[in-house]
C-alpha cells in the first residue's frame, strides 16, 4: 500500500480557487426584509414625522385667477410678419415677467384692498407644534402694520404664475393661510395689472411701436443689401478655390517634367483658363456700382501687372501674373470677409429690432396682444385636504429609508445567511442546508434525528448530506469524510454524528472518530466514550485499536472517542501512527468520519485532511464570518485538502432569532485545551 493510500491524481482538479462573487445582490434584498422590524420603526419614525410637519407649518390655501391672452393672427412688422406659436409664448413669457416685477407688486401691495386685510401676514414660523402654541404667537398681522418692502416680499413669495400648455392661459396662484387674503391678493394683482398696461396703451405704445417699425425697415435694407453685395463675389470665389488647386497641381508638374512634356502642357493651359476666366470675373465684379470704390486703389496696380503679363515674355511675365494674381486674390478674400461680417450685424441687429417689437403690447388694432381677466379669484386645493397624502408620504419614505439602511447593514455584514451566499463566498457547492431545530439538542441518550423525528426538514437535510456525498463519486474514493469548521461553535459534531447515523441506517458499516483532541465533543453524545480510552491512546501507543471501537444504539455505527487530553495532539498527528491506524480502519469500513478542530485556532485539521479523501465545512448561518470561511478553505487547500463543499447549519425560519456576532479564536488551544462559549453541539 503506498504512503498515501488515499492520494488521487485528479486531486486538486476539482478545487482549483475560484473567484469570490459579489454579495451584493438579492441575497442582500432578502436579508434586508428579513429586517422588517428596521423598515416598520422607519415608517413609524415618518409617520410621526409628517404629524410633526403638519403641526409647525400653517394651514395654506390656493387662491386662483385666469388671464387669457389674446394674440392677432396677422401682423405687421416692418414689411411682412406672421404671428406663430412661438410669438404667443414669447408674449405669455412677457406677461408673466410684468405680473413678477417690484413695481406692479408694490402698486398691489398699496392698493385699499389689500391695506385693509386683517389677517395678512402669518404668524412665523415655529418649530413648536401650533397646539403648544399661545394665541398670541399664532395670530395674524394686520397689512396696515406691515411695512411696504415687507409686504411686496411676501407676495411675491406667496405668487405663482403657471402657463396652460397649449393654451393662451395663465394661471395666477396665490398660496396665504387665510383664504379671503389670498382672493384679495390674486384678483388686485389683475386688476392693477390691467389697468396699467390699459394705462400705457394711453401715452404713446403705438408711437413706440412706430419707431420701431421704421428701424426695422432700415435694418432690413441694410441686410438686403449686404447681401447683395456677398452675391456679386460668388463666382470669384469659386473661380479662386479652383485656381489654387489647379495652380498647387502645376507647381508641382513643373518641378517634375520639362516645358514641352505633354503634361504639363496640358495642365498649363488648364490654369491659364482658369487664371483668364477669374481675371474676367474680378473685373466684372469690381465694375458692379457698388463696388467700384472698393477696387480703385487696385485698379491702377493691377492693370499694370496685366500689361506686363501679356506682353512680356518668360520669366518675367510669368512673375507678373503671379503677383498680379496674389493682388487680386487678397483684395477679394478680405473685400468677401468684410462683406460676410456686415451680413452678420445687419441681421442682428434686425433680429433684435423684430424681439423688441414683440415686447409691445398695445391695445389698439396694431397690438400683438390683448389681455382679459376670464375668472376671478377662487379657492382652489386646499392643504388640510392633502393631510392623508402628507401621511402616506411620510410613512413611505420612513419605509425606504429603513429599507435602504437595512440592505447597508446587510452589504458591511459579512456573515453567512442562506445557501446563496455561502456558495458565493467559498465558490464550493451547498452539500445541505440544515434548518435549527431543539431536536439536534443533547438527550440523556444520543439518538440521530432520522429516529427521533423522521419526517422533519431537519431529517431531510440529512438525508440530502447523504445523498450529495454519494454524487461525490465512488464509494472507495470518498470512504474517509473529515468534517471540519472555521471557527468553534458551529455544529460540525452534530453534523458529523447525523451524518453517520444517516450512513449507518443507510446499511453502510460506519466509523466516527472524534479527532477534535483539544476539546472533544462526541463524549457530550454518546455517554459510554467518557473515562474511556480512544484515538489518543491508541496513537500514543498505550490501548490496541480493537478495545477503543464502541457500539452504539445504531446498528452498523461505531464509535471511537479522543480519549484522555493531549498534551502534544500536533506532534501526535505529524507521526505516520494515524495513517498506519487508517490503513486497517479502511477495509473493514464503509465509511470512516472524522469530525476534527475548527481550521482557524489550530493546525490539527489541516494535517489531518492530507489523509481524507473528502473534506466537509460546515458553516453556521448568521454566525460564521466570511473572512473566516475564506482563510480556512485557503488553508485546507494549501494542506493539500480536497474541500468537496460546505454544509450550512442552523438555518434560520422566518420570524426567528439570530445568533450572536463571531468573537474570536485566540482561546482555543490555550489551557485546558478549551475555547470560548460551550463549544459545538
Amino acid at each position: 500500500m503506498p504512503a498515501d493510500p488515499f492520494a488521487d491524481d485528479d486531486f486538486f482538479s476539482q478545487n482549483e480557487e475560484l473567484p469570490v462573487n459579489s454579495r451584493v445582490g438579492m441575497s442582500n434584498v432578502r436579508q434586508a426584509l428579513g429586517r422588517w422590524w428596521v423598515m416598520l420603526i422607519f415608517g413609524v419614525l415618518g409617520y410621526c414625522g409628517a404629524l410633526y410637519y403638519m403641526s409647525i407649518i400653517p394651514t395654506s390655501t390656493e387662491a386662483v385667477a385666469v388671464l387669457e391672452i389674446e394674440a392677432k393672427q396677422d401682423q405687421l412688422i416692418g414689411a411682412e410678419f406672421q404671428s406663430d406659436q412661438l410669438g404667443l409664448e414669447m408674449a405669455m413669457a412677457t406677461v408673466v415677467n410684468k405680473l413678477v416685477s417690484p413695481s406692479l407688486l408694490t402698486e398691489v401691495a398699496q392698493s385699499p384692498e389689500v391695506e385693509a386685510l386683517q389677517n395678512f401676514l402669518p404668524p412665523k414660523l415655529s418649530y413648536k407644534p401650533r397646539y403648544m402654541r399661545e394665541e398670541a404667537e399664532l395670530a395674524f398681522q394686520p397689512a396696515s402694520e406691515v411695512e411696504i418692502s415687507e409686504r411686496v416680499r411676501s407676495i411675491a413669495d406667496w405668487l405663482d404664475i403657471e402657463m396652460r400648455a397649449g393654451t393662451a392661459l395663465l394661471d395666477v396662484k396665490v398660496r396665504h393661510a387665510d383664504p379671503e387674503a389670498a382672493r384679495t391678493i390674486a384678483d388686485t394683482l389683475l386688476r392693477v395689472f390691467v389697468e396699467k398696461e390699459e394705462a400705457q396703451l394711453a401715452t404713446g405704445s403705438s408711437d413706440a411701436y412706430k419707431i420701431l417699425q421704421g428701424e426695422a425697415e432700415e435694418a432690413k435694407e441694410k441686410l438686403e443689401s449686404a447681401e447683395t453685395s456677398v452675391q456679386v463675389y460668388v463666382s470669384a470665389l469659386r473661380l479662386n478655390e479652383q485656381l489654387q488647386e489647379k495652380r498647387a497641381e502645376v507647381i508641382t508638374l513643373r518641378q517634375r517634367y520639362k516645358s514641352k512634356h505633354p503634361r504639363r502642357i496640358q495642365e498649363e493651359a488648364l490654369y491659364a483658363d482658369l487664371l483668364d476666366r477669374f481675371s474676367r470675373e474680378i473685373k466684372r465684379s469690381a465694375a458692379v456700382k457698388s463696388e467700384q470704390a472698393y477696387w480703385l486703389e487696385y485698379r491702377d496696380q493691377l492693370a499694370a501687372l496685366e500689361e506686363v503679363a501679356r506682353k512680356g515674355e518668360g520669366e518675367e511675365a510669368e512673375l507678373a501674373a503671379d503677383e498680379w494674381l496674389a493682388i487680386a486674390q487678397n483684395a477679394l478674400s478680405s473685400r468677401a470677409s468684410l462683406l460676410q461680417k456686415n451680413v452678420a450685424q445687419s441681421g442682428e441687429m434686425y433680429a433684435n429690432i423684430v424681439q423688441r417689437m414683440t415686447e409691445i403690447d398695445v391695445s389698439d388694432d396694431k397690438s400683438l396682444t390683448k389681455l382679459k381677466i376670464v375668472e376671478p379669484a377662487f379657492i382652489g386645493t386646499a392643504m388640510e385636504s392633502i393631510r392623508l397624502q402628507y401621511l402616506a408620504i411620510g410613512s413611505v419614505v420612513g419605509i425606504a429609508c429603513g429599507f435602504g439602511i437595512a440592505f447597508l447593514l446587510s452589504v458591511i455584514d459579512y456573515k453567512i445567511y442562506d445557501v446563496r451566499s455561502a456558495e458565493e463566498t467559498t465558490g464550493l457547492t451547498c452539500m445541505a442546508a440544515i434548518p435549527v431545530s431543539s431536536k439536534f439538542g443533547r438527550r440523556k441518550e444520543w439518538d440521530s434525528v432520522l429516529n427521533v423525528d423522521p419526517h422533519s426538514a431537519n431529517a431531510e437535510a440529512i438525508r440530502n448530506l447523504r445523498a450529495a456525498i454519494v454524487l461525490l463519486g465512488r464509494q472507495e474514493r470518498n470512504k474517509v469524510i473529515l468534517v471540519t469548521s472555521a471557527i468553534p461553535g458551529e455544529g460540525k459534531t452534530t453534523v458529523s454524528s447525523e451524518m453517520a447515523a444517516a450512513f449507518a441506517l443507510n446499511k453502510e458499516r460506519t466509523l466516527l472518530i472524534d479527532m477534535d483532541l483539544r476539546r472533544p465533543k462526541l463524549t457530550d453524545s454518546f455517554g459510554d466514550l467518557k473515562e474511556k480510552p480512544g484515538i489518543v491512546e491508541v496513537l500514543a501507543g498505550q490501548a490496541e485499536l480493537d478495545d477503543v471501537i464502541h457500539d452504539t444504539a445504531i446498528d452498523q455505527l461505531r464509535v471511537i472517542g479522543s480519549g484522555e487530553h493531549a498534551p502534544n495532539p500536533s506532534e501526535l498527528l505529524h507521526e505516520g501512527d494515524f495513517l498506519r491506524i487508517l490503513e486497517t480502519l479502511v477495509p473493514r469500513y464503509d465509511r470512516i468520519i472524522l469530525d476534527s478542530a475548527p481550521v482557524l485556532p489550530v493546525a490539527d485539521s489541516r494535517l489531518l485532511a492530507k489523509h481524507a479523501q473528502a473534506v466537509i465545512m460546515v458553516v453556521r448561518s448568521r454566525k460564521t464570518p466570511i473572512g473566516a470561511i475564506m482563510r480556512a478553505r485557503d488553508l485546507l487547500k494549501q494542506a493539500g485538502a480536497k474541500v468537496s463543499g460546505v454544509v450550512v447549519n442552523g438555518m434560520k425560519r422566518a420570524g426567528a432569532g439570530s445568533y450572536h456576532g463571531y468573537k474570536g479564536f485566540g482561546e482555543y488551544g490555550a489551557e485546558d485545551y478549551g475555547y470560548y462559549g460551550g463549544g459545538d453541539k
